[in-house]
Order: structure tokens, then C-alpha cells, then sequence
């Protein structure tokens, strides 16, 4: 195990999207459940597939979760890309492109890779500009889970002494959802079944793929969540918690 990938590297701070730095290179977190969809003209913002797919959500919450990443990601590729400043955000579309198991964005002639996540109401984007091995997770953190049970059934040995050898429960959980962010953003990164990468040390995995891990927590009212990236240089992303989403 390397030690490093447990550090908090990843700098959450609330900040105004319009001030945003770094948009090639940030990763936006924000609460869905601010959002009352009932009170928002939807085809402002989303596509006609857009929209045929968010009106198939059951619950409140994904159509929540749903209209959050893709405004925000719309949102992001503005400021990342300028000469997209004045493109309508419901001309633009996001689709889930089976061959390279990546959801892109298209916007005019061009195809963007982006990443997204969401846990319980919050949602996190990024775009992935240059297409390189990039991914990210978010988790709630949760007391309530089987955790040690579940890790004992899915996890690498060397995973479950992690977990089970501190006597802190709260400690014990924090682990279990840091390797489960570190999987599923691997997974991401590299295009691979999250099924596949359950049983192998997560940790030899990224030194395999020659990829590099950065977390930290993010405390949204009551709750927490554990946030992960994985990239080549996972330190170069930066992960913003947007708390003022003006529409």
C-alpha cells in the first residue's frame, strides 16, 4: 500500500461559477436537490434526447441529479471553450457512447468526454478535454451501510485489514468508501467494468495503470462524501463545491 493516496489533496472550496479558474481542469460539486425541476422550463436547457430521457426518471432526485450535471456541464464547456460563450445551452447534447464507455457532450461539430457522479443528491462533472485516462467518484459516506460485510464479500484482503483493523467505526467506514471512490474512478479512468476491479488491491491497480489518486471529504449539511480523482496527474484537478447555482 502507498500511504499517499489517503492524503486530502483535492481543495473543495465555495466559490461563484462565474469566477471559476481552471475550467480545463475542475471538477463541480453542487447540492441537486436545491433544484425544484417543477419550476424550471426544461427545454431552455436540455436537448430533445435530453429531454426524452429525463422525463423516464421515476424519483424527484434523478430527475434532480439529471438536470444538474448536464447544466453544469454545459455551463463548464462555456468557460472552458469561449468560443462556445453564446451557444444556446439546449443546442447542446449529451450521450453515452457505448464503444469508449465515456458520456460526451456535443456542441456544434465538436464531441467533448466528460466524467460525471452522483451520491444521494450530490452530483459532481468535469470535462476531459484532451481524452486522456482521467475519472472521478463521489460516495456518501454512511454509517448505516454493511460496510465491513460488503468489503469481506468484494475486497481485496490487503482492503479488508485496512478497514477492519481500526476499532473507530466511524474510521472503519471512511476507509471502506475512500477504496470504493478509489475503484470506481479507476474503473472510469480506464474504461474497465467497476465488477472487474472489486476484488483486485486498488492500489496495485493504479500503480499497474500508472495513474496517480487524490481525495478528500466533503461535508454537504449533515452529510459526508468522499471524493476521488484518478488521472496521470491527479494533483493538477481541482474540485469546487458550487454553493450559488443561478439559472
Amino acid at each position: 500500500m502507498t500511504a499517499h493516496y489517503f492524503k486530502n489533496t483535492l481543495s473543495i472550496t465555495p466559490i461563484q461559477l462565474t469566477n471559476l479558474p481552471l475550467a480545463n481542469n475542475s471538477i463541480l460539486l453542487f447540492d441537486a436537490t436545491k433544484l425544484d425541476v417543477s419550476k424550471i422550463n426544461l427545454p431552455d436547457y436540455l436537448s430533445s434526447f435530453e429531454l426524452s430521457v429525463i422525463n423516464r426518471r421515476k424519483s424527484a432526485q434523478a430527475k434532480q441529479e439529471y438536470l444538474a450535471t448536464r447544466i453544469l456541464l454545459k455551463q463548464l464547456v462555456k468557460i472552458a471553450k469561449p468560443q462556445y460563450a453564446n451557444t444556446p445551452l439546449n443546442s447542446m447534447s449529451t450521450q453515452f457512447d457505448e464503444a469508449s464507455a465515456k458520456l460526451q457532450l456535443h456542441v456544434s461539430d465538436k464531441v467533448i468526454n466528460t466524467c460525471i457522479s452522483h451520491s444521494h443528491g450530490l452530483v459532481g462533472v468535469a470535462l476531459n478535454l484532451a481524452k486522456t485516462e482521467f475519472g472521478f467518484d463521489i460516495e456518501k459516506i454512511s454509517l448505516k451501510r454493511p460496510f465491513e460485510k460488503l468489503a469481506k464479500h468484494f475486497y481485496h484482503e490487503d482492503e479488508i485489514a485496512l478497514i477492519t483493523k481500526p476499532s473507530n467505526t466511524q474510521t472503519q467506514a471512511n476507509i471502506f468508501f475512500r477504496i470504493w471512490t478509489l475503484k470506481e474512478s479507476l474503473a472510469k479512468a480506464t474504461s474497465r467494468p467497476i465488477a472487474k476491479l472489486l476484488s483486485p488491491n486498488v492500489f496495485n491497480e493504479l500503480n499497474t495503470a500508472t495513474l496517480s489518486a487524490s481525495s478528500n471529504c466533503a461535508s454537504i449539511e449533515s452529510n459526508n462524501f468522499d471524493v476521488t480523482v484518478a488521472h496521470k496527474k491527479s494533483t493538477d484537478w481541482r474540485c469546487f463545491l458550487i454553493t450559488d447555482f443561478i439559472l
